[in-house]
């Protein structure tokens, strides 16, 4: 099939049957990715290399009145990012978070932290009901003993 379009008309109207897609640039990578060549893993922002968890971990995050639990994707030493649903339409202000493994072999409590980012995730089915969200976070003022818990967490439950 030769995809033609308007302006491949000729000088008497008929068509030329040149598809125009063939012949872009083979390095062309788009936009985005000529602009800044790290924009996926964002090298140049952060201070700490990321990991991601060996284990299944989970991600408590705590407000004044409501929890919410999410699926870790990634951590450093800085701060870390992590998946959940979104149950309903209203923000939430957290505060603390923990992070526990499943099994119960490994926590961490009241972990204060900064709010990064917080997008929503493209949704598989288009009738589903469920929003599901990429929350971004960095640590704040992290007292010894978490220090040490995260470093052991970093150590012995991520990947290299």
């Amino acid at each position: 099939m030769v995809t033609t379009y308007q302006d491949d008309l000729n000088s008497s109207g008929r068509r030329s049957g040149v598809d125009r897609r063939v012949l872009a640039d083979p390095n062309y990578q788009g936009v985005e990715r000529r602009v800044t060549k790290d924009r996926r893993t964002a090298s140049r922002k952060r201070m700490h290399q990321r990991f991601r968890a060996k284990d299944l971990t989970f991600v408590k995050l705590s407000s004044e009145h409501e929890e919410d639990i999410g699926q870790l994707l990634d951590i450093s030493k800085g701060g870390l990012s992590l998946r959940y649903f979104l149950n309903d339409e209203k923000p939430r202000n957290y505060k603390e978070l923990g992070i526990f493994v499943s099994g119960g072999n490994f926590a961490i409590d009241k972990i204060p932290f900064k709010t990064v980012s917080d997008t929503q995730l493209a949704n598989g089915s288009p009738f589903s009901m469920i929003i599901l969200r990429r929350y971004g976070l960095q640590f704040d003022k992290l007292k010894p003993e978490q220090l040490s818990k995260l470093d052991h967490f970093l150590q012995n439950y991520t990947l290299d």
